[in-house]
């Protein structure tokens, strides 16, 4: 298992931050000027982690994260974890299994995400996003750069459906190469995360493990700061 997925597995808590950059300047008579840079609106986590893991059990995580640093990106996700899993489970009325057999891309130009519907049951009214609910373009480890459907969308009577996504599309292969493609939703979604600030971990000697009349020596792990996860974009 790679380092940043331990760290999201054992994790306390989560802060989720994907607000745009944007400048707010005021006027002499206080009028608020707002400018926003147009960026790919990355997401960023910041995880709290126990200061109960033991280094016996934790040394190789130690190795995974030293190797990785704080420059090299890993794929991860958040269904390994189930005190955080709920947190981006799919809303929609169709199971998982039904959106990944019958539903594929049309388009995805700007923020507007046309899907085709026509392989899932009939229901004009039936919800198949909430807003929040999270998708995927493509298979697992092929996109992994989760958007967000920004209002409740129905399956339509039309067989085709468009999502307002909250970030426009910044796949490198751009709309013709995701058409036809298939779409993954809610918690099994991917992320492709860094770790700039890559916290540093102190031993604190106690935690000691007992077996039978055998006493071994342990130490119990402290991290300097919190995991402070980007979303790497420069390739997506």
């Amino acid at each position: 298992m790679s380092g940043l997925q331990t760290i999201i597995n054992k994790c306390n808590g989560i802060s989720i931050d994907r607000r745009k950059t944007v400048g707010i300047q005021f006027t002499r008579n206080e009028i608020p000027r707002v400018s926003q840079t147009p960026t790919k609106n990355p997401w960023k986590f910041e995880l709290d982690m126990p200061s109960s893991l033991r280094y016996s059990e934790y040394r190789s995580l130690m190795e995974a994260l030293d190797t990785l640093d704080r420059i090299t990106p890993e794929v991860i996700t958040f269904s390994n974890n189930s005190l955080l899993s709920w947190i981006f489970k799919y809303q929609g009325a169709y199971t998982t299994g039904q959106i990944a057999s019958g539903v594929t891309v049309t388009s995805f130009v700007g923020d507007s995400l046309v899907l085709d519907v026509s392989g899932l049951p009939a229901g004009a009214g039936t919800v198949l996003f909430q807003p929040n609910d999270l998708i995927q373009i493509g298979s697992l480890g092929e996109h992994p750069y989760p958007f967000t459907s920004t209002t409740q969308v129905l399956r339509g009577s039309s067989g085709s459906a468009t999502v307002t996504t909250s970030r426009p599309n910044i796949l490198s292969v751009g709309s013709a190469g995701v058409v036809g493609e298939g779409i993954i939703v809610g918690n099994n979604c991917e992320f492709y995360m860094f770790c700039p600030n890559m916290p540093t971990y102190k031993l604190i000697p106690g935690g000691s493990i007992s077996s039978g009349a055998t006493t071994t020596n342990n130490a119990l792990l402290e991290w300097s700061d919190a995991f402070q996860l980007y979303e790497f974009v420069g390739d997506a």
